[in-house]
């Protein structure tokens, strides 16, 4: 899915082949650094543009162009917006920091923060994150793509003529929403991106009865689903022909149902069916939920963002790797094998569908087809485990950086790893004044020293400094941006650790315990009868030897 993940697929069938091509187009903006936007800014676009939940994104915007046009000189808002090779919070603030210099009303309009760029309307300041400028600048390419430079600019240009007031910016926010509004309605339809979902129902109350209930949404009903799709030749199913795009949204379902049996609207229905007094779901009841339901944030998507972005714990590659499992979030493990079968057959499909987009050889076609070069289980599973060991050293090294700083979150990730750990030790060192009964909740810094304890046995015993000695030994071994010595004396690059060491220890988790639920599901010969099936079913898709 060109690494733009479950709010992409929410566009699915219901998105125009117009905006399908602005999509791509920021999708795969490139000028020379890598694509502009991180994967995570284009799950989070596609999922505000199928909810046209722009309102708040759009005022967001008109602010930063303010900064944007103030900075850029003569090129006006386009030098910031356009000027970026990658739209990462860094490259924003150095070249706001640089067109600053150049600007003489900079300083009396505008304050550089350390988390943002503040703008000091004389009525009420508002102030935008570095963080945030990679999706509003995403946002803007985007109605760019779609509308036209003259359509976009002639509303922008409204608003920075006008007078400098903060409470003029709702009035112009909502002209922009209103232009991409008009523009959407012909091009994208909530009630039609919905109708996979009623597909899939359907699918499932014919093959598992009317009152299926989540634990029916597994890896029998991923693969049965996309096989039975697939080789009856269903052209009205186009949507879902991706063996990881079905695996998604069966997640996604996953999700809406475990909400809706929560929601007190529903009081105990733990099936799906018309029968209310039975305590079934109603099936709309359920599709309303996928339309309003906000995903459970993944550990993923806030490593790519700030203040966890200063340090790459992760490679693009292990980006990648981990992606499905983020998006599934909690409903991974249930779902172990279709991401196991998501990373092996499913990633043949997706280049069997970059080499038919490209023209490839039919020879190339036919051996991608026939998974002459199928990656094997037993193959994924020894990757799993290599990753499984790089995010266990990212882990460490940020848990002796955060040691190393004084950092009081070091003593967090120690009992995260040691929950009976005893830190009472570390009591010694705080100030005969001090009330040591929750040393945890010091703020960093307060106690020079204390923290630096946690390698000392005879402060927290042998267990606790030995992890990290462990800790210290990987930090060593690590070369990545943000861990070496004179990263480290960051504020901004500790800041990164401090938020990144727990999200990657919970992504290690996630991908620990998807492994081992997917090797204890599987048999001699599962690999063996996936072959012929996903063979069969690539026969049937993109045609082949039968």
């Amino acid at each position: 899915m060109d690494g733009i993940s479950t709010e992409r697929a929410l566009l699915a069938g219901s998105i125009s082949p117009a905006l399908e091509a602005a999509f791509r187009t920021v999708a795969d903006a490139d000028l020379g650094g890598g694509p502009k936007y991180a994967p995570t800014v284009m799950r989070a676009l596609s999922r505000t543009v199928a909810a046209r939940a722009y309102g708040k994104p759009m005022l967001e915007l008109c602010h930063l162009l303010r900064v944007a046009d103030a900075v850029g000189g003569r090129h006006g808002w386009p030098a910031l917006f356009f000027g970026v090779q990658v739209a990462r919070g860094p490259a924003f603030r150095a070249l706001i920091q640089e067109g600053g210099r150049h600007c003489d009303a900079f300083d009396q309009d505008f304050r550089l923060e350390s988390n943002g760029v503040t703008i000091a309307y004389p009525d009420a300041p508002f102030t935008v994150s570095y963080g945030r400028m990679g999706f509003l600048a995403a946002l803007l390419e985007l109605m760019v793509t779609a509308l036209g430079y003259r359509a976009v600019d002639a509303e922008i240009r409204a608003w920075l003529d006008a007078p400098f007031e903060a409470q003029r910016a709702a009035t112009h926010a909502n002209a922009l929403s209103r232009l991409f509004y008009d523009h959407l309605r012909e091009h994208l339809s909530t009630a039609q991106s919905l109708r996979v979902f009623a597909r899939l129902i359907a699918f499932l109350e014919a093959s598992r009865g009317s009152g299926f209930g989540i634990d029916d949404l597994d890896d029998r009903a991923v693969m049965d689903y996309w096989y039975g799709t697939v080789t009856a030749g269903d052209d009205e199913a186009t949507e879902l022909r991706g063996f990881r795009m079905v695996t998604e949204r069966v997640g996604m379902l996953r999700t809406a149902l475990q909400a809706a049996f929560e929601r007190h609207a529903i009081d105990t229905a733990r099936s799906v069916g018309p029968d209310r007094e039975a305590g079934e779901v109603d099936p709309g009841t359920v599709l309303a939920l996928l339309e309003v339901h906000d995903e459970e944030a993944d550990e993923l998507r806030a490593l790519q963002s700030e203040p966890a972005a200063a340090v790459k714990f992760l490679t693009r590659r292990e980006v990648g790797e981990l992606d499905l499992i983020a998006r599934l979030g909690s409903h991974a493990g249930v779902l172990a094998v279709s991401v196991l079968r998501a990373a092996t057959f499913g990633a043949v499909q997706s280049r069997l569908s970059q080499a038919l987009r490209r023209h490839a050889p039919q020879a190339e076609v036919t051996g991608l087809i026939d998974l002459r070069e199928c990656e094997s289980y037993d193959q994924r599973l020894g990757q799993w485990r290599g990753l499984e060991g790089r995010l266990e050293r990212m882990a460490l090294a940020a848990l002796a950086v955060l040691v190393e700083a004084d950092r009081t979150e070091a003593a967090l990730e120690v009992l995260a790893r040691l929950p009976a750990a005893d830190l009472s030790g570390l009591r010694d060192r705080l100030p005969s004044e001090a009330d040591g009964s929750n040393v945890i909740a010091l703020r960093p810094g307060g106690v020079v020293g204390m923290v630096a304890a946690l390698a000392d046995p005879k402060v927290v015993g042998p267990e606790v400094a030995g992890l990290i000695g462990d800790a210290r030994k990987a930090l060593r071994g690590v070369g990545r941006s943000g861990f070496g010595p004179e990263d480290r004396r960051s504020a901004t690059a500790v800041n990164g650790m401090a938020a990144g060491a727990p999200l990657v220890r919970r992504l290690l988790v996630r991908l620990q315990h998807v492994r081992t639920a997917a090797e204890g599901r599987l048999s001699d010969d599962t690999f063996a009868q996936d072959t012929v099936r996903f063979r069969t079913g690539f026969r049937a898709l993109y045609g082949g030897t039968a």
